[in-house]
């Protein structure tokens, strides 16, 4: 029982306490409080207009909708990818990671969700048996067609006129270039590499010099001349490259293994604009727009078809569902589940 004392101070201030205390159980109860509503939709129904996936869920039941992700589980798991070795020409695909729903997490948010909320799924990573990090002095020629995407290797040894309007092409079609330069060019055009780095393209490592192939130099000389691009690089950006691409694209297994040692991929191409011996815009187009797939990296230098070729192209690239990225998401093994599962 419950006694309060009217007549004498101590009453007076106990059934103060008394109804501010009901007033503030009230207000934790009835008046919105958030951990109120979460505890209620939790053991609830799902609140008006929650959407998952497209579908409306209003009213549905945690069972029901636990039974309802159990029996879409296989169709909302991918599989990861592994990385592909080829020995015979120490090649490698790089691997792709695999997917799928965490269905406790997802219904939990669902559950949770307020009136009118979009739910996005919660997602589990699901890592492959294979990776490039397991062959670190195997070539990479092309990224993993399951991503969608193709890279712009640009290699700049030479010409300084074209790589501001290359730069504008790229920007005005939101598409992004690998940009391989060599040591005695950044060396003499700090500004432009400055440039490049500003409008957010990937820099990687061409070797000092063009003057020389690397198979000719000891492995001393080669890891100098390595480190001597990276550090003009880090200057500029305050990241060492993870990418190198020979001169020529020659190399041998010295070349490969001190690549490595330096912390860095080496990297060819798939399709070769040769712009450099002039074929004219057409026949590049032949070249490489007839031939993209997922996954490929496209060789080009910093010449005037070169311009006029990447006005024409990206659009065709990108009309065939093809994302132009730097060769650092091209390797990464992310790929992004909503494009995969459809949603």
């Amino acid at each position: 029982m419950f006694v309060i004392y009217f007549g004498s101070k101590k009453g007076k201030k106990t059934i103060i306490f008394f109804f501010l205390f009901l007033f503030l159980l009230g207000g934790f109860f009835f008046l919105g409080n958030p951990l109120y509503r979460l505890l209620h939709r939790s053991l609830d129904r799902v609140e008006k207009r929650v959407v998952f996936m497209g579908q409306g869920l209003e009213g549905k039941t945690r069972e029901q909708i636990e039974e309802m992700f159990a029996a879409k589980f296989e169709e909302w798991q991918i599989n990861p990818v592994n990385a592909v070795y080829n020995s015979l020409d120490n090649t490698i695909i790089p691997e792709t990671w695999g997917y799928r729903i965490n269905i406790p997490e997802t219904v939990n948010k669902i559950m949770s969700a307020g009136p009118g909320e979009e739910v996005e799924p919660f997602y589990e990573a699901v890592f492959p048996q294979i990776t490039i990090a397991d062959y670190p002095s195997a070539v990479i020629k092309k990224g993993n067609a399951a991503k969608k995407q193709i890279a712009f290797m640009i290699n700049v040894a030479w010409g300084t006129e074209y790589i501001q309007p290359m730069l504008e092409v790229l920007e005005a079609e939101k598409a992004q270039g690998t940009f391989f330069v060599v040591g005695t060019w950044a060396k003499k055009n700090i500004e432009l590499v400055e440039e490049i780095y500003r409008r957010k393209h990937l820099l990687a490592n061409h070797g000092h010099t063009d003057s020389v192939v690397y198979t000719e130099l000891t492995a001393a000389e080669i890891q100098s001349g390595l480190e001597e691009v990276n550090n003009l690089i880090f200057d500029v950006t305050g990241e060492k490259p993870h990418f190198f691409t020979p001169h020529k694209g020659e190399y041998n297994p010295l070349v490969l293994e001190t690549v490595s040692r330096c912390g860095m991929r080496t990297v060819l191409w798939t399709l070769d604009t040769v712009d450099w011996m002039e074929p004219g815009v057409e026949k590049m187009h032949e070249r490489v727009t007839e031939k993209i797939h997922g996954g490929a990296i496209v060789l080009m230098h910093p010449t005037r078809d070169t311009v006029l070729f990447l006005k024409e192209a990206i659009p065709v690239i990108k009309d065939k569902g093809l994302a132009i990225v730097t060769l650092e998401e091209l390797f990464s093994p992310q790929n992004p589940p909503s494009s995969l599962i459809g949603y």
